[in-house]
């Protein structure tokens, strides 16, 4: 064959390559990945669980963003991997659990090549780089490219809501699907805040959860508490409390599940 017939050849195949190459990564669906992981997890399928995390590991950082095209699908993403990845983790090694701080810290995730930390992905991308101490006022003073290309656009107070960490004092793990996760966020909310909020009428009292506390900027500091507490019928209409902070259990409580409409 000639040289440059060759040549031609060898660029089709090149091409012929490259391109089912690409198809076949441009099928893998990182979203319904995440839900494969979350069911495997939940299920103790961990033979599975371990083919979900190599696959988000391996995605493509560039298709990860391109799938993860609005603010709903990437809330339901990052929600949805920080509450796996804790149960994953801790449902195997619950002794991880004892040094909250590290297990916390630990870059023990990895997405799209990225080594990630559970602060990382909650406080680096789900809450907009907000620094961890700071009760939300302070925005973080060190943020990575990833985090930059892949950080919510807003803070979503709800969201804490619906992050689990594995203490007793979390909401309930759910799948959060990226079609109805507004109204997932608003029912979770509600669930929580029956729960672990109270009003005190004798002494005009509102007892708040403790993540109120922590994260107060992401609520509007105390006034915004109170005008969500209102709105969830926890304070009663035209009462302005003082606003108190329930303690936190620490508790480990796994298989801590629950379904959201």
């Amino acid at each position: 064959i000639h040289s440059s017939a060759m040549a031609v050849v060898v660029r089709w195949v090149i091409l012929f390559v490259l391109s089912h190459v690409a198809i076949g990564v441009q099928a893998q669906d990182y979203l319904e990945q995440s839900k494969t992981f979350y069911q495997a997890v939940k299920g103790k399928d961990f033979a599975a669980a371990k083919k979900s995390v190599a696959a988000l590991a391996a995605a493509q950082p560039d298709q990860l963003k391109a799938q993860l095209n609005t603010e709903d699908k990437a809330k339901a993403f990052w929600l949805n991997l920080y509450n796996t990845f804790v149960a994953y983790s801790l449902v195997q090694d619950p002794g991880q659990f004892d040094d909250r701080g590290h297990f916390f810290k630990n870059e023990f995730i990895i997405v799209a090549g990225q080594p990630l930390s559970l602060d990382d992905i909650e406080h680096g991308i789900i809450r907009h780089s907000r620094n961890k101490l700071s009760l939300g006022y302070l925005g973080k003073v060190s943020v990575s490219e990833f985090e930059k290309k892949f950080r919510l656009a807003e803070i979503d107070w709800r969201i804490h809501f619906a992050l689990n960490c594995g203490a007793k004092s979390c909401p309930p793990v759910s799948f959060y699907d990226w079609r109805r996760v507004q109204a997932q966020l608003d029912a979770g909310t509600a669930n929580y805040l029956k729960k672990f909020a109270r009003y005190d009428g004798a002494t005009n009292t509102v007892y708040a959860p403790m993540l109120c506390s922590w994260f107060r900027a992401d609520f509007g500091g105390e006034d915004g508490i109170r005008s969500i507490l209102t709105k969830q019928g926890i304070i009663p209409s035209g009462k302005s409390p003082a606003v108190k902070y329930l303690d936190y259990d620490w508790t480990l409580l796994l298989d801590n599940y629950a379904e959201l409409p």
